[in-house]
């Protein structure tokens, strides 16, 4: 066991040599580049597939109406068999990929990458209202773990390539690179250092860099923005604050209704592959009828900048595709929640907007602007990720302007969700993977093995300004190092750890599985 600790150091010690950082970011380099190819090839595929979907059903007869049953049966049948091999591939992947970092269970990289991206194109493409968003982050996190096989990288490396392959699949999921490397550094870790930052802005940038060439350049959202001016600053204020409570309390059903519609769709007593059936007749009949509200939901984002709609036919159109998307991701099927999320928020901004419009005169320009505000504030309602929702909705519309508008509404929003105690929703999904997993390939290696945990210490944490030997630590925990204003050394326990320090941990596996979560949220919650 003392020569696993010191292989452990010595990989860290290596880690801080310029080599070493300069392989690690090359390798980031290409694993962004890598997974700009594989979620561009992704994107085009469900391009092509949801055009195809929706020019069948144009001219419908009986016969293709058959026909089209039939396939979408035979769609739900292959994917639930994906889903049964590899249980990991469901859901948007977020929360495997959080897992993965957390160390709390392992990837199959190769085998998922291939059922996550095909059993994706498949899902989406047959108009499940989910997006590409999840199963980007996943690919790209599941290609960054391949190039750590691969290229047999040192196992502290591990998480460096994972987080820069996540990030580079959100880059190219939405063309947004800052976005991606913000996500990663907001959500997945909650923290950054300097090399982790470097990582993942190469791996976003390569990713961008590949999508360009693949699908070409461009923002996602195309529409002439422009800040309303014509109305008095307290009036705007007053409509804001409203628009917050609603996106909070919206933020809040959805979550709920997550995860109650995941707990129906399990406690139905039916043979997986009938169950799977019976919804597949379903996802074909909207398919047909309501096709609308089908697939991520971009197409009726940027219909509804233009669209001059009845408030009752926008509010159909919102409780349709909240109550679809709640269905679809229910089934456990490869997708994920980010654009409909979106969606859903540029509904409910739009609604929004246009009563304002009908009856307190406000200027029409209001709709579009709380469609934008709409986004990034009901993203920051369910996620809890307010700088990601901001920066995100900037790079999708090419649009700074709107900058000052988007923090006041992420920010409005982020209190309200702390002050209704809400939980982030890839939270509750990590809680409840972490807590329901019985895979074989998910089985903890043994008591023996020997890893390192990075904790950082926040500003007035619970780790701040106290002696090593008053940080209560659990048992089997040990600091071997403690890095603070680019110097490492050993402590003792007469040492005082200082915000803006990082701890260097050794344990076993078992103890750091059980453990590191608790400890990277000590050394980063304020007291």
């Amino acid at each position: 066991m003392a020569e696993t600790i010191l292989e452990e150091v010595k990989e860290i010690r290596l880690l801080k040599t310029k080599r070493e950082r300069i392989i690690l970011i090359l390798c980031s380099l290409v694993t962004g580049i890598v997974t700009g190819a594989v979620v561009a090839t992704y994107r085009i595929l469900l391009d092509k597939i949801s055009l195809f979907r929706n020019n069948f059903n144009e001219n419908m007869t009986f016969g293709k109406f058959l026909i089209g049953l039939l396939v979408f049966i035979l769609i739900g049948v292959i994917v639930q068999f994906m889903l049964s091999k590899n249980p990991l591939i469901g859901g948007s992947g977020i929360p495997q990929v959080s897992a993965f970092l957390q160390r709390k269970l392992k990837f199959r990289w190769f085998p998922e990458l291939f059922c996550k991206f095909w059993g994706g194109v498949l899902a989406i493409g047959a108009g499940m209202s989910m997006g590409r968003e999840g199963p980007s982050i996943h690919l790209g996190a599941l290609i960054g773990e391949g190039i750590d096989r691969l290229l047999k990288r040192k196992e502290v490396e591990n998480k460096y390539l994972v987080t820069a392959g996540a990030s580079a699949g959100l880059a190219a999921a939405f063309n947004a690179p800052l976005a991606g490397a913000i996500f990663a550094l907001e959500e997945l870790h909650k923290f950054f250092s300097p090399l982790m930052l470097i990582c993942v802005l190469v791996a976003s940038g390569g990713s961008e860099m590949m999508l360009r060439k693949i699908i070409g350049s461009g923002v996602t959202f195309k529409y002439n923005f422009h800040l309303p001016t014509e109305t008095s600053q307290m009036k705007v204020f007053v409509i804001t604050a409203i628009f917050c409570l609603i996106l909070a309390l919206g933020g809040k059903c959805f979550n709920t209704y997550l995860i109650y519609f995941q707990d129906k769709y399990k406690g139905i007593k039916l043979n997986k592959y009938v169950k799977i059936s019976l919804f597949m007749v379903l996802a074909f009949l909207i398919s047909i009828f309501f096709k609308d509200i089908t697939g991520g939901g971009h197409e009726l984002i940027e219909k509804m900048f233009d669209a001059k709609l009845p408030i009752k036919i926008l509010a159909i159109v919102l409780v349709a595709k909240f109550l679809y998307t709640m269905i679809c991701y229910g089934t456990g099927f490869p997708g994920g929640i980010f654009l409909p999320m979106l969606v859903i928020g540029a509904l409910v901004g739009k609604i929004y907007g246009t009563i304002l419009v009908a009856y307190f005169g406000v200027p029409q320009e209001f709709v579009v602007h709380f469609m934008l505000l709409g986004m990034a504030g009901y993203l920051t309602a369910s996620v809890k990720a307010p700088i990601t929702g901001v920066i995100l909705i900037m790079e999708m519309t090419g649009n700074f302007s709107y900058l000052f508008m988007l923090i006041i509404v992420s920010t409005g929003t982020y209190i309200l969700t702390e002050l209704l105690s809400m939980e982030p929703i890839y939270e509750i999904l990590l809680e409840r993977l972490i807590s329901g997993k019985k895979d074989a390939n998910e089985k903890v290696p043994s008591e023996s093995r020997i890893v390192t945990i990075l904790i950082h210490v926040g500003i007035d944490s619970e780790f701040d300004n106290k002696k090593v030997k008053d940080l209560k630590l659990p048992k089997k925990i040990l600091i071997v190092g403690i890095r603070s204003g680019g110097k490492e050394f050993i402590p003792n326990g007469e040492t005082v750890v200082k915000s803006g320090d990082q701890l260097v941990i050794m344990t076993d596996h078992e103890t750091a599985k059980k453990y590191s979560h608790e400890l990277k949220e000590r050394g980063m919650k304020m007291k």
